[in-house]
């Protein structure tokens, strides 16, 4: 009988003890909304420049990381999200399949749109939708030589971030942009990034790794190359 009290007692002492053990903390949900940045269409006539769009989406990227009011969606994602639908290797992504990736990577907003090189020109037109409604929240554009591919991206993505920042009340925070840009980009070297990227989307590390290093060597300060290269070799 005594064992019984004393069980009966150390029962009761540990449901008094239990009372006062802290809970563990519980993280809210990230509210922030999410945005993509989806490939940007292709209108000129030089084929080999139509892999450009996978560079421009990844520096596109990395600035926007800046805005500490949103979340972006990474190339990685929007890679098998597009392979899923099979996008990948497509033409142009129209309204419809545009609307059906951003749903599917859980974003509020993409950010879309064109280029071309034309008469001694680089061009650049985007604009940020509303996926739920479809609704053009704004739209902008750059105008650069066509040799100067770090103008036009910069120029694109300082507009952008103000847009996304006035629609979602984000700050823009220099220090949370993933790799700064480098001091210059001249389109050709931004091309074999490009394509150094797509290599790693088709698996062919040798490719890859041989693009990134001609882009470290002609550009020893791009660090998004940088990074790709430290990436591959893990």
């Amino acid at each position: 009988m005594p064992n019984m009290n004393f069980m009966r007692i150390f029962s009761a002492l540990l449901a008094c003890c239990a009372l006062f053990v802290p809970a563990r903390p519980v993280h809210a949900d990230d509210l922030r909304p999410t945005v993509a940045v989806l490939y940007f269409d292709y209108s000129g006539k030089d084929a080999e420049m139509g892999v450009l769009k996978k560079g421009l989406a990844q520096m596109l990227i990395s600035d926007l990381s800046a805005l500490d009011g949103v979340r972006l969606v990474e190339r990685d994602r929007l890679e098998e999200i597009l392979a899923e639908l099979k996008l990948g290797q497509s033409g142009k992504i129209d309204a419809q399949s545009a609307a059906k990736v951003g749903k599917l990577l859980g974003a509020r907003y993409l950010v879309l749109g064109s280029y071309f090189d034309l008469m001694q020109t680089l061009r650049a037109d985007a604009r940020v939708v509303e996926v739920e409604t479809g609704k053009v929240i704004e739209s902008t554009g750059a105008t650069g030589k066509p040799q100067d591919f770090l103008s036009v991206e910069q120029k694109l993505s300082g507009e952008l971030a103000r847009i996304l920042a006035t629609k979602t009340n984000a700050m823009i925070k220099a220090e949370r942009v993933k790799a700064r840009p480098p001091a210059q980009l001249q389109t050709r070297t931004a091309l074999r990034y490009s394509k150094a990227l797509d290599a790693i989307d088709r698996k062919d590390k040798p490719a890859a790794k041989k693009e990134l290093q001609a882009v470290v060597k002609e550009q020893p300060d791009f660090r998004l190359a940088a990074l790709e290269m430290d990436r591959l070799i893990q």
